[in-house]
């Protein structure tokens, strides 16, 4: 019975000292980073109850906009941040249209997932060069609009949105390596603010 407990306390350490090993071999398994990014969102629809001057955009409004974020990578795979933005919303192609800007403040988070497998085993490639993306804000809207009687002047609204893309790390880094982390990228999204529905599609860059 002791033989037994000598064996199974020597499996153990040994696993524990051969994760820990690998552990130490990763490096650091964070970095503090920037996202910067520009972006069109076509409209798509009104949602809600339109009031007495109708939705808050209710003219097809378009939305031109940039976004800074800043968080930190996690485990290599995992962004996580907060993020400020502005937007411009018109529609040039309507007389009645009155253009109008706004701001978006926002939690980021996205997965890139750059683990590939092989006859049902992950393993990690040796060097990176694309990996998708997917991710999901959420934050509150600010819209400063006509003023009464005309509109409804400011108005904050929940913002919500969820996209997906592909990223493309630059400088071809080896997983674990400084920088390799840093990258360009290029989103396509479902977002709703202002009692508006958009397909937002951005282009960003993460270092």
């Amino acid at each position: 019975m002791n033989k037994i407990k000598i064996i199974i306390v020597t499996l153990l350490v040994t696993a524990v000292a051969s994760a820990s090993a690998q552990y130490s071999q990763l490096g650091k398994q964070n970095e503090f980073m920037l996202k910067v990014e520009f972006g069109y969102a076509p409209f798509t629809g009104n949602m809600g109850q339109a009031g007495e001057h109708g939705y808050y955009l209710s003219k097809y409004h378009q939305a031109a906009g940039a976004n800074i974020i800043l968080g930190s990578n996690v485990s290599q795979d995992w962004f996580i941040g907060g993020g400020i933005g502005a937007n411009y919303y018109h529609n040039f192609q309507q007389s009645q249209a009155v253009s109008m800007f706004g701001a978006n403040v926002f939690a980021d988070i996205d997965f890139r997932p750059i683990w590939q497998g092989n006859m049902g085993l992950d393993y990690q490639p040796s060097t990176i060069k694309w990996a998708p993306l997917v991710g999901a804000r959420l934050g509150g809207s600010i819209l400063m609009g006509q003023a009464e009687p005309e509109g409804y002047g400011t108005t904050i609204t929940p913002l919500l949105e969820f996209y997906g893309g592909v990223n493309w790390y630059y400088l071809h880094g080896l997983r674990n390596m400084e920088h390799n982390w840093h990258s360009f990228y290029a989103t396509i999204g479902v977002a709703y603010m202002q009692q508006t529905v958009f397909l937002p599609v951005r282009i960003g860059w993460r270092w």
